[in-house]
């Protein structure tokens, strides 16, 4: 018996030790009104949804850069806290059309024109392809013993493997690419992802965003919905008459907010640990009946990880940890990973330098005594974060729903794709149930429906794991195997 009372007392003074560790920290004494604030600001009706390339987006930067400012935040960008971002808005073309024997297909209606400077051809032999697309070993090869020069090729969105509609569309360039090269006058992309034409429209037709490419191709590249498809079918009609346009553009500026706190150490100085989250949210629904609620104010998504990456900032200036920090506030996440997407090709400090990014992003919760990690076992700091969340009395659970593909669609994978390890760290959810939907992108999602006091314990935690990681001797690395891992040793080879 008496073994026991030993084992117990032991266990007993060693959980005290870790909660007495964690009152030493400026992270423990966050108080619930400061992380309140954040969120209440930036999901203001004022801010207009905080859309990428609108007013209210500024002004969320700007909250974002004075609130670093006050905290004692080293800039890393020539005296500014902002990493301009270069977007242009794309509007289609009026009164395009494409003729496929009996049939007109209209802009918006039937096809959307997603890039390049139109077309204007009677007759045009078309050729049907499965994906237009060759690959880098030349091993895959659409292209192989067909003439396409002079002739628009119709395929399949995506390429062989493609997992969801992101990765789909993130090849296209690249098809567009082969396709010219190939001699083609133009390429439709056939839409069969399982999402609503009318949403694509809303979401890529007039005024849709993207980034800047100061190497733009003029190719024109076509995207049709499933039902035009058929109207155009390999058998049913030979050649198109295609009269359309090209699109116009309009610059736009926006930026990521970037900060940095030295690190204590000497030597472990020299790393950086990245902390991450988006601010951008979807703006506005322009299509609400009048007097409705218009507003998407995305407390749920992003302001809790904003305010979760300003409670660390707060905490690891006023106590500084051994590794470096940067911090990283990241446009554009909602149209698909732009301004994570401009970093990892344009960072402020070399990613060889970047031992570790620690991502908030999420799409609400469901479970307050937890916090749900995205590849946390994967990158080498679970011991880590699982302590830190222990110290604010909550539990952490891996990703529930990997079918998912969570992990691969959020601002971490940017960097993770550069071989860095890079989790997220989100709310605590469970599943995605009418709990999540009835908030996610939904006008429903305000600060008011939050409960602060969670959110509070979820910010204590998220600083408190970046400060564990950034004073953890060892640095992190991915699991062997893992789908990363070949980029790590490429990035730290030297």
């Amino acid at each position: 018996m008496k073994k026991y009372s030993i084992l117990f007392l032991s266990l007993l003074s060693f959980g005290v030790l870790k909660a007495q560790k964690f009152k030493k920290v400026p992270e423990s004494k966050l108080q619930t009104s400061e992380v309140e604030k954040h969120i209440r600001f930036l999901a203001a009706d004022e801010l207009m949804g905080r859309e990428t390339g609108h007013a209210g987006n500024n002004t969320a930067a700007r909250y974002i850069a004075e609130e670093f400012r006050s905290y004692g935040l080293n800039d890393v960008n020539a005296g500014s806290f902002y990493q301009k971002v270069p977007f242009e808005f794309s509007y289609q073309p009026e009164n395009a059309s494409i003729t496929a024997g009996d049939n007109v297909l209209k802009i918006g209606e039937d096809f959307l024109l997603m890039n390049g400077g139109g077309v204007h051809q009677k007759n045009v032999e078309k050729v049907h392809l499965p994906y237009g697309w060759v690959s880098e070993d030349g091993s895959y090869d659409d292209f192989e013993g067909i003439d396409v020069k002079g002739k628009v090729v119709v395929v399949s969105l995506g390429m062989p493997d493609s997992k969801g509609f992101r990765e789909m569309l993130a090849v296209s360039k690249r098809k567009e690419e082969i396709a010219k090269e190939k001699g083609a006058v133009a390429l439709i992309e056939i839409f069969s992802a399982p999402i609503p034409w009318g949403a694509l429209v809303n979401n890529f037709g007039d005024g849709s965003i993207s980034l800047k490419e100061e190497d733009a191709t003029d190719f024109t590249r076509i995207l049709v919905s499933s039902e035009t498809a058929k109207k155009i079918s390999k058998g049913l009609v030979d050649a198109l008459d295609i009269e359309i346009n090209a699109l116009s553009k309009k610059s736009a500026m926006s930026q990521n907010v970037i900060g940095m706190v030295q690190g204590s150490d000497p030597v472990l100085s020299k790393g950086f640990v990245v902390l991450t989250a988006h601010f951008d949210h979807i703006g506005i629904n322009e299509h609400a009946a009048e007097g409705e609620d218009y507003i998407f104010n995305g407390a749920r998504d992003n302001a809790i990880g904003v305010a979760g990456l300003l409670s660390a900032a707060k905490s690891l200036a006023a106590k500084p940890a051994k590794r470096s920090i940067l911090f990283i506030a990241y446009t554009g996440e909602e149209i698909g990973l732009r301004g994570s997407s401009y970093y990892a090709e344009n960072p402020l400090i070399p990613l060889k330098q970047c031992v570790f990014n620690l991502n908030i992003d999420g799409a609400g919760y469901n479970d307050k005594t937890k916090v749900t990690g995205l590849g946390i076992a994967r990158t080498g700091a679970e011991a880590e974060i699982t302590k830190a969340v222990e110290a604010v009395g909550l539990s952490l659970i891996d990703d529930p729903t990997p079918e998912l593909g969570l992990f691969d669609r959020s601002d971490n994978v940017r960097l993770a794709a550069k071989g860095i390890p890079a989790p997220s760290f989100s709310p605590g959810f469970t599943s995605f149930d009418d709990e999540i939907a009835k908030y996610y992108h939904k006008e429903a999602d305000e600060a008011e429906s939050l409960d602060f006091a969670y959110c509070t314990q979820f910010c204590k935690s998220y600083a408190y794991a970046a400060r564990l990681i950034a004073n953890k001797k060892d640095t992190p690395v991915w699991v062997s195997g893992d789908k990363y891992e070949a980029a790590a040793k490429e990035l730290y080879k030297d």
